[in-house]
């Protein structure tokens, strides 16, 4: 399988901004982004804080598939839980339909207990309506009939969809961050720093366990994606992209960390909620470049480290965060502009020479 690069982002609320500038501004970008080379857009679902300005993601992406022709369409994640079951049936099919089969489906919990309380359930629940509706939404796509037969969680009458979706049996499906659920599940993974050897082969493990039991997902995806996500700045000099990073990854964990607890960010005083999620602490509590969340540098060394990477083989999809925190328009340009001319690029010889060896 080629390797592919992709951009995941929140679209963040940052400067005062409007939401149509927003908007109209990562449009633009993402139609670089496609035309430049990258195979995927990754976006983020949170609800009542500046950490997104797309709450409803299914909305951002019926826009872009009419803005773009290549670009996969892929919600990292939808957080089943805060949907009504219907709803986000109907909407993913729409956006389907209206990618012409470029969206995928990822799918989880969520991170955020208020956002739980929100939509009018405990967190506690979370885990266990996430599966409820994953079951409900893959058979509706297979169907094309959603029911709520069997749910411990909804009741309602079975909606027969009006018209086919494009992609069967369904979207291919991603996890984000737990390699336990992704391999269980036989799912696309996504991970937000770089991939060990020893998860590659825990997640390699459970997959081909998964594959031999009834009901395992995915089942048409031969070769699955294994992603690690990154943070990245691109500038002239290293101490410079360094710089950058480091002020843009700390407004970004301050926003992430004010995104969690029981109480929405407008209401919450300046005490920090404590983060109670394992994965946000975990990655509160490491440094962002010797742990390689961010990685930051002239396009050289940039070029340099997706090469070695590659290399690696332990993951054959890299996502790009971009941009991130109150990163600026020249930022996110200048690292956009030297993944398209220098590190893809270098990346695909490097795998031409490889294969030709």
């Amino acid at each position: 399988m080629a390797i592919e690069f992709g951009i995941f982002d929140h679209i963040e609320v940052h400067d005062g901004r409007s939401a149509e500038e927003i908007y109209e501004q990562r449009i633009a970008f993402l139609r670089r982004a496609e035309e430049g080379g990258f195979h995927a857009f990754h976006l983020a679902e949170h609800h009542g804080h500046q950490l997104s300005c797309s709450p409803t993601a299914a909305v951002f992406l019926a826009a872009l598939a009419r803005e773009t022709t290549r670009l996969k369409l892929i919600p990292t994640v939808v957080c089943l839980p805060l949907h009504d079951p219907v709803r986000v049936f109907e909407d993913l099919a729409m956006v389907d339909a209206l990618s012409h089969g470029r969206l995928e489906l990822g799918v989880g919990k969520g991170i955020t207990p208020f956002e739980h309380l929100q939509f009018g359930h405990p967190p506690e629940e979370a885990s266990e309506r996430s599966r409820d509706i994953l079951r409900m939404l893959l058979q509706g796509w297979e169907t094309g009939i959603i029911s709520s037969e069997g749910s411990p969680f909804y009741e309602f009458l079975e909606l027969k969809l009006p018209f086919a979706p494009v992609q069967r049996p369904y979207p291919p499906l991603w996890t984000a961050g737990n390699v336990e659920t992704a391999g269980r599940g036989g799912h696309n993974f996504i991970f937000p720093m770089r991939i060990s050897e020893q998860m590659r082969a825990r997640y390699d493990e459970l997959r081909a366990a998964s594959r031999e039991e009834p009901g395992h997902q995915n089942p048409h995806v031969t070769d699955p994606r294994i992603a690690q996500a990154q943070g990245v700045v691109v500038a002239r000099t290293d101490a410079e992209a360094k710089d950058i990073a480091r002020r843009r990854w700390t407004n970004y964990m301050n926003t992430v960390a004010r995104s969690h607890g029981l109480i929405p960010p407008h209401l919450q005083g300046e005490e920090v909620p404590e983060l109670d999620n394992p994965l946000a602490r975990d990655m509160m509590a490491r440094d962002p470049f010797e742990d390689e969340l961010v990685v930051a540098g002239t396009v050289e060394r940039i070029r340099g480290y997706y090469v070695e990477q590659a290399r690696r083989g332990i993951a054959n999809y890299f996502i790009v965060m971009l941009p991130f925190g109150d990163m600026t328009d020249e930022e996110a340009t200048t690292t956009l502009e030297a993944f398209i001319s220098d590190v893809i690029p270098a990346v695909r010889e490097a795998e031409s020479l490889r294969a030709a060896a």
